[in-house]
């Protein structure tokens, strides 16, 4: 099952992501980048991706080629390395 988030992004280049079920406008109304997006974390690399696509009708913004590189840079390296510097135990074991 695929699980079809939305995204917004400000003039920092910092990403929400968000339910589909909130509209664009009212998660972020100043957005300067907008769409849908599937995120996957691979286990192996400790890595997230991204896939973006569509647009947000609410503030008349589609979906550019910039916005993966910049919610994958902001999960990679913001997000997941002040989360997970090394794999837990946890993780580890998940993998077996």
């Amino acid at each position: 099952m695929v699980n079809i988030l939305k995204y917004c992004v400000n003039e920092k280049k910092i990403p929400i992501i968000f339910s589909s079920d909130i509209i664009h406008c009212d998660a972020m109304p100043e957005a300067i980048l907008a769409g849908f997006l599937v995120v996957n974390f691979d286990f192996e690399t400790l890595r997230f991706t991204a896939r973006c696509f569509g647009e947000s009708l609410s503030l008349k913004i589609k979906t550019t080629e910039d916005d993966q590189e910049i919610i994958e840079n902001f999960l990679n390296n913001k997000f997941h390395s002040a989360a997970i510097k090394e794999p837990t135990p946890e993780v580890i074991n998940s993998r077996i």
